[in-house]
C-alpha cells in the first residue's frame, strides 16, 4: 500500500511539472521567420538609427501555432548593462529598465490571436560602446471573455505554462576595434582626446577617446 501511494504521488508531481512547460503553444521566430530552439542564445551587434535615437533590435517574434487566441507574458533577467536602456514592447505596453535584476512579468500579459505572429520589440539603447545581455522567458495564460458594451473581449486569464526561454547578447562595438569594455571598471582616466586626436578637458562633451590607467584605450561619447 505504501509503495502505491508514493507511485501516486509521484505520478501527480510529474503531471504538475508538465502542466508548467509549454513548448508547442508559441514559438519565437527571427527576423527571417525561423523557428528559435528553447534555450538558446542570441547575438545581436546591428544597429539602427543615429545619435539618442541608436538601437540595436533582436527583429525577433513570437508566433501562436494554434488557432485559438492565447494568452502570453514575458519574464526578463536583464544580468548585464553596461549603459544606456534596455526596452522591452511586449505584448503590449513598452517598460525601459536602467539597472539589472530580474523583472517577472516585465510588461501586463496580452493576446496572441490565432495563428498570429507578433513582434517582441526587444531591443538595446546603448550610450556608449559596450554589453547587454537579457533571458527573455514566455509564459502562456488561459484565455476568458470580458464583456465591455456589450462585445466580447478576449484578455489573459490564469498563467498556464512557461514556454521557451531565450538568452539576447547584444554588443555595441567600436568599428575602428578601439574600444574594449571588459576592462576593469575601477580604471581611471589618464587622458582624453577628441575625434581628432587633439587632448581636451575633462568637462568636454561629445566623441572622446579616452586613455585609461590600465594601458586600455576607449572611445565613448561624453553628454
Amino acid at each position: 500500500m505504501k509503495r502505491v501511494f508514493i507511485s501516486a504521488i509521484a505520478a501527480l508531481l510529474c503531471i504538475g511539472a508538465s502542466a508548467q512547460s509549454d513548448l508547442t503553444t508559441l514559438q519565437v521566430v527571427d527576423k527571417d521567420g525561423n523557428v528559435v530552439a528553447d534555450g538558446a542564445t542570441l547575438e545581436f551587434s546591428e544597429t539602427e538609427g543615429s545619435g539618442s535615437d541608436l538601437m540595436i533590435p533582436t527583429g525577433l517574434s513570437i508566433k501562436n501555432t494554434t488557432g485559438t487566441d492565447q494568452g502570453v507574458g514575458i519574464d526578463i533577467n536583464l544580468s548585464r548593462l553596461d549603459n544606456g536602456e534596455f526596452s522591452c514592447c511586449f505584448p503590449a505596453n513598452c517598460a525601459n529598465v536602467k539597472q539589472t535584476g530580474e523583472y517577472i512579468d516585465f510588461n501586463a500579459a496580452g493576446i496572441i490571436e490565432a495563428n498570429e505572429t507578433k513582434e517582441i520589440l526587444t531591443e538595446w539603447i546603448p550610450q556608449a560602446y559596450g554589453k547587454c545581455t537579457a533571458t527573455l522567458q514566455f509564459k502562456v495564460y488561459s484565455v476568458v471573455e470580458k464583456e465591455l458594451f456589450g462585445v466580447k473581449i478576449p484578455e489573459p486569464g490564469e498563467f498556464k505554462a512557461y514556454a521557451q526561454k531565450i538568452t539576447v547578447n547584444f554588443e555595441y562595438k567600436d568599428p575602428a576595434g578601439i574600444n574594449d569594455l571588459s576592462s576593469d571598471n575601477n580604471a581611471k582616466v589618464v587622458s582624453r582626446y577628441n575625434a581628432n586626436g587633439t587632448r581636451v578637458s575633462s568637462d568636454f562633451k561629445g566623441l572622446a577617446i579616452e586613455k585609461l590607467s590600465n594601458g586600455k584605450t576607449i572611445k565613448r561619447i561624453i553628454k
